[in-house]
């Protein structure tokens, strides 16, 4: 009985304790959600703000450089992130090598009713073999691929096409490419078949076979173009091509359309935070014979298993209040065209908006010399014009391309296999990186045996079979006689 007594005092004195640090436990413990995102892709502000909103939720940001990077990163390492965000053919690519999960919408509040109709038929038209790309991506960021340039030192006649820059002596040195391979080899496909992308001019189904061709002659000419730019490049970048511009080391770069909405307005004094000692005037331009249209989304890798905070997070960033504050932020176009949200003006008064009248609120509406240019294919339904003045016109269609540019871009496919390293293979080559594969290999054997023979050489005591076989003595040495003189024997 005293045993029994002794047993529950203890039990009784312990329950506290046990709810004590059940309780901390319970408070501290947090879902670590792991979200893999481009550079300054993001307004980083927004991730404290969910954190705040979901106290029990923590996340950790990180970034890359291209999708390559990224797509070698989950292939070597599966659960490395929750939420990742590639471009529509690493997407596709992922999704077929089954690294990807389907989402499932329903979690995701208004999202169906918010994103772009245009946007969602052009995801679902791309088919895979367990549905479309639709299902595996919740869409982000999009736009196209063109030229910013100086418009003080280039016109836009230098930029129509995607040589004419490089047909510019004053332009020698002043310009960069992606250093991407999909991107550029995009436009070097652009320039090698440009007069067949004019021939099927209007065609899109054409124009996006022709941009993805990956034959062995269509490699070839293009790493025979792309290898001919070199004396015009500054160089190759992913990142840094816009503080170039902005800054005047440059005159003209490929740009995703994001990129140069943000260099435009920097440098012409739009961020407070980010002035530049000399204001320039910068647009953008797709190039006439055809481009890139992209779509980047989050998507969540097949190790992901913090499925309720990818959620929460995917309802949180596609909010139009979230959206509209992403935009301003990065300056690339969001794939939610609809919803309305509240914002506050300079008066500290509140008033509902939308994207699209937030949109045409920074323009300068019915000034100058200018077109109607109509948005009814994104925003759905009708009456989206706006009135945008000629100065004015490069840094709308950065932000959203009219109907006849979208016409002309192509959406890229991914590549596999040979192709892939076949493209790879020749891109290293344009950028000088490597020798001929022959010769590598050859190196590296050589390198490798050079290396053996050394650790053999320095444990050879240690090695029996290594060691020389003693030199036989001649006779006089055994005999101990030392030879004075040999003479030749004559007949």
């Amino acid at each position: 009985m005293k045993r029994l007594f002794s047993f529950l005092l203890i039990v009784l004195m312990l329950l506290p304790t046990v709810g004590i640090f059940g309780c901390a436990e319970e408070q501290t413990e947090k879902t670590v959600l792991r979200v893999c995102n481009c550079e300054d892709y993001i307004d980083e502000d927004l991730l404290d703000e969910f954190e705040a909103e979901y106290p029990n939720i923590e996340v950790v940001y990180s970034t890359y450089g291209t999708n390559e990077n990224l797509y070698n990163e989950l292939v070597i390492n599966p659960n490395s992130y929750d939420l990742v965000v590639p471009s529509e053919y690493m997407i596709e690519k992922l999704a077929v090598e089954g690294r990807i999960q389907k989402l499932d919408f329903a979690k995701i509040a208004n999202y169906e009713d918010n994103i772009s109709p245009f946007i969602k038929d052009r995801l679902k038209g791309i088919t895979l073999k367990n549905g479309s790309l639709y299902d595996y991506m919740v869409g982000y960021m999009w736009g196209t691929m063109g030229w910013v340039y100086n418009t003080e030192t280039v016109s836009v006649d230098d930029v129509k096409n995607w040589h004419s820059p490089f047909e510019n002596p004053k332009l020698a040195k002043k310009i960069t490419i992606k250093d991407a391979v999909r991107d550029s080899y995009l436009v070097g496909l652009a320039m090698t078949y440009e007069d067949e992308l004019y021939q099927n001019a209007g065609n899109n189904e054409k124009i996006t076979e022709i941009l993805n061709r990956t034959d062995k002659k269509a490699i070839d000419e293009v790493g025979t173009m792309l290898t001919s730019l070199k004396p015009m490049l500054y160089g190759f970048e992913v990142d840094s091509g816009k503080n170039d511009i902005i800054l005047g080391r440059i005159d003209a770069y490929v740009a995703w359309s994001g990129d140069a909405a943000y260099a435009i307005d920097v440098a012409a004094g739009e961020y407070e935070e980010e002035q530049v000692e000399t204001l320039r005037a910068l647009s953008y331009y797709v190039p006439e014979e055809g481009s890139n249209i992209w779509f980047d989304g989050f998507v969540m890798p097949s190790g992901s298993k913090n499925h309720d905070a990818v959620y929460k997070f995917l309802e949180f960033i596609t909010r139009p209040e979230t959206v509209y504050r992403n935009m301003d932020y990065t300056g690339y176009t969001s794939m939610i065209a609809n919803g309305e949200f509240e914002l506050e003006d300079e008066d500290g008064n509140t008033y509902q908006t939308t994207i699209f009248d937030e949109f045409i609120a920074s323009y300068d509406v019915g000034v100058g010399n200018g077109e109607f240019v109509n948005f009814d294919y994104f925003f759905g339904g009708s009456g989206y014009d706006i009135y945008v003045s000629e100065d004015d016109f490069g840094r709308l269609i950065a932000q959203y391309p009219t109907a006849d540019i979208v016409e002309r871009c192509a959406v890229m496919s991914y590549f596999d296999g040979e192709s892939l390293m076949a493209i790879n293979e020749m891109w290293e080559g344009v950028k000088g990186e490597t020798f001929p594969v022959w010769l590598i290999i050859v190196f590296a054997a050589f390198i490798v045996l050079l290396a053996i023979f050394i650790i053999l050489y320095r444990n050879k005591e240690k090695i029996k079979w290594f060691k020389l076989p003693e030199r036989k003595t001649t006779y006089a040495e055994r005999k101990g006689l030392k030879v004075i003189k040999r003479e030749e024997i004559k007949n």
